[in-house]
């Protein structure tokens, strides 16, 4: 069976982002697969002081002791890892970047610790139209890193969902949802 990931970079615990979330959960679980979730809000990560500890010491871990230490070793040996968060000023949550900013520490060992792995992403916007929202900032900006850490992207969804409830109204979002997860815990 898969080890499968799922950070969650909204401050809302019970938002679209979470209800997107669980949908792509009841996917992975009804392919015969389950994941952990973290929900990056309620953690103590510290951001990344770019001191170069991690690369000096090729540790793949921090000098830095928060819940990032707890992380690193879970992402060194899971499957895929999926990647969600509301689309806030037109990018990515502050949580979430703030997490992918501590991956900095990956680096170590001459390699990259996420390369050959499966990610995916999960995005919600108030916005109606994808053009405006920012979403292609935030798909642009993990697209970027996921290449860059030559990891293997196997999926990103996005849509609507402005006022918390309206992710379940928006039954094509969460059908993709639904889809991503089947693909992912195959």
């Amino acid at each position: 069976m898969k080890k499968i990931l799922i950070f969650n970079g909204s401050p809302r615990r019970k938002g679209n982002t979470a209800v997107l979330i669980e949908e792509c959960l009841r996917g992975i679980r009804d392919s015969g697969s389950d994941a952990e979730i973290f929900v990056l809000n309620n953690m103590k990560i510290n951001p990344c002081q770019f001191c170069d500890w991690c690369i000096k010491n090729k540790m793949l871990s921090c000098v830095k002791k928060d819940d990032m230490n707890e992380l690193y070793p879970k992402l060194i040996e899971c499957d895929v890892i999926i990647f969600a968060s509301p689309i806030f000023w037109f990018n990515l949550s502050a949580q979430l970047k703030l997490f992918i900013d501590r991956l900095y520490a990956f680096h170590g060992k001459g390699s990259f610790a996420l390369k050959n792995k499966q990610v995916a992403s999960i995005f919600v916007y108030a916005d109606n139209n994808e053009e405006t929202s920012g979403v292609k900032n935030a798909i642009k900006n993990l697209t970027d890193i996921f290449t860059y850490m030559e990891s293997d992207i196997i999926g990103m969804i996005h849509g609507t969902a402005a006022k918390i409830g309206d992710a379940e109204k928006n039954k094509q979002l969460m059908s993709e949802a639904y889809q991503l997860g089947i693909t992912i815990g195959k």
